[in-house]
């Protein structure tokens, strides 16, 4: 027998501003990534899109066909904003001669195209191409 469920419904969103929701005490919480290395990926290190209280922290990213770390669209949620601190983020690199990459113009970081981002003390390698 085959089960017919109800199809996906979305999530209901925290309001923070409505104390008779009845998520008021689901807040969201923050996302955070450490230390992590990517190198010589066929787009980014690190991609995301819709995200609300994200943080990318140490990253190192190096020889990525884009971009280190691409984040696409931001949630405002009021309660922290999507960000990279630190990390170190290298163009091209003389160890990775792959034909791909020589060909590529990677940028370090593809900042949000809505509001709330930060970058903070990221370190940039290597983009004089």
């Amino acid at each position: 027998m085959v089960s017919r469920e109800k199809p996906c419904e979305p999530v209901p969103v925290y309001d923070p501003e409505t104390p008779d929701d009845p998520y008021h005490e689901n807040r969201p919480i923050a996302n955070d990534f450490y230390n992590f290395t990517g190198w010589m990926n066929g787009r980014n290190c690190f991609i995301a899109k819709d995200v609300a209280d994200l943080r990318v922290h140490g990253f190192r990213c190096a020889d990525n066909l884009e971009a280190g770390v691409e984040i696409s669209v931001t949630k405002d949620y009021n309660l922290g904003e999507p960000q990279v601190r630190g990390g170190i983020f290298v163009g091209k690199s003389s160890a990775n001669q792959h034909p791909e990459i020589a060909s590529a113009s990677p940028k370090g970081i593809i900042t949000a195209r809505t509001e709330n981002f930060a970058v903070d003390g990221a370190h940039f390698y290597n983009f004089n191409f």
